[in-house]
């Protein structure tokens, strides 16, 4: 892609109703993302800063008017409202780059440059851990800041959604392959599915759908390279499948934190934790109740332990049971059990678990 300087100037002018005129526009890391520096124009806007092209290729270019689930127009709409939605409620501007402007027809959005910023991914791969766990707990502080935030203000968030266009609920809950992983898993350990363990799984699923009373802004993309490490905190990027869902599936601990795994022990789990729970309780305040709280938050490592696996076929060697997924077995049966919910679904994945421990 040439880099589209006119078409920005254009755009931005036209935006922010102020003739925009741009020194130079350079290739930004990822080839449809762009830096400009600012010639001449409002005082408000900053000297530098980026701007997103949606993305589109040669079969499936970006077209504002075919936004469903996946499309480009989609991915791009998402982007556009969440940042902007999070400039406009985030008084601190400490949980997202800002959001400056956007073009619908041109596909295009302006936002802050965030300077000398690292990604979790590059942090949590270095060898020191002190400097490790300093970039984890500042990755939970503002992953409990976006939700105790967004906490009871989607009507805002999807005012802002539809006005770009139509919004389609991806459906990243969608429980027809939950429901698949579990009865494999059953078959596995050749327990039958009874009426009771179904009822359960139709509270689990009632959980996860309806997601009150845990209905905040998800990031949804929760790889390590969407998060910029800075000096006094991190800030999230790439919100292209952000919607208003049950946020403990952006949970930052547990037994599903990011694909990339990092040594971490009890101790700093639970400082993951407590720092979480803080920021999210000035939004949430059932954060603070272990009752509540801790009931999401098992519905939400079920269902990614579910999603995640990996789940062994019916008749594979015992051997198929890893040492992964029993581990999140393990954990996600020790929450149940402390809190006394969902003892049938723990009851299987104990004896999931067992089959590991006896090979």
């Amino acid at each position: 892609m040439n880099t589209p300087l006119s078409r920005i100037e254009e755009s931005l002018s036209s935006s922010l109703k102020y003739e925009i005129r741009l020194a130079k526009c350079t290739k930004f890391k990822k080839k449809h993302i762009f830096r400009c520096w600012v010639a001449d124009g409002p005082n408000s806007l900053p000297e530098v800063f980026l701007v997103k092209m949606a993305r589109h290729t040669k079969h499936e270019p970006y077209n504002p008017k075919l936004d469903c689930v996946g499309s480009p127009a989609w991915k791009f709409f998402n982007e556009w409202a969440t940042l902007q939605f999070l400039s406009e409620i985030d008084n601190t501007q400490t949980i997202s780059p800002k959001f400056i402007a956007g073009d619908v027809v041109q596909g295009l959005i302006a936002f802050e440059y965030v300077p000398k910023a690292r990604t979790l991914t590059d942090v949590l791969r270095t060898t020191n851990a002190p400097e490790r766990n300093r970039a984890l707990l500042a990755h939970a502080q503002v992953m409990g800041r976006m939700h105790g935030t967004t906490y009871g203000k989607k009507n805002e968030w999807f005012r802002l959604r539809t006005s770009l266009g139509t919004f389609y609920q991806a459906i990243p809950n969608a429980f027809d392959g939950i429901l698949r992983s579990f009865f494999r898993l059953a078959a596995f350990v050749e327990q039958p599915v009874s009426t009771e363990i179904e009822t359960e799984l139709s509270e689990l699923k009632e959980a996860l759908s309806d997601a009150e009373p845990f209905s905040a802004l998800r990031h949804v993309d929760i790889a390590p390279q969407n998060y910029l490490l800075l000096n006094d905190g991190v800030k999230l990027v790439d919100f292209e499948y952000s919607d208003y869902g049950h946020f403990l599936l952006d949970a930052p601990f547990g037994p599903h934190p990011f694909p990339l795994r990092w040594q971490y022990d009890e101790v700093l789990t639970r400082e993951i934790e407590s720092v979480y729970r803080a920021e999210l309780s000035s939004g949430f305040p059932g954060a603070l109740d272990d009752a509540v709280y801790y009931k999401g938050l098992l519905a939400a490592w079920i269902y990614w332990l579910l999603r995640l696996g990996p789940i062994p076929n019916t008749g594979e060697n015992t051997t198929k049971v890893t040492s992964v997924l029993t581990y999140r077995c393990k954990v996600a049966a020790r929450l149940s059990r402390e809190i006394n919910y969902l003892p049938l679904i723990r009851n299987l994945l104990e004896q999931v678990a067992m089959v590991y421990t006896n090979q």
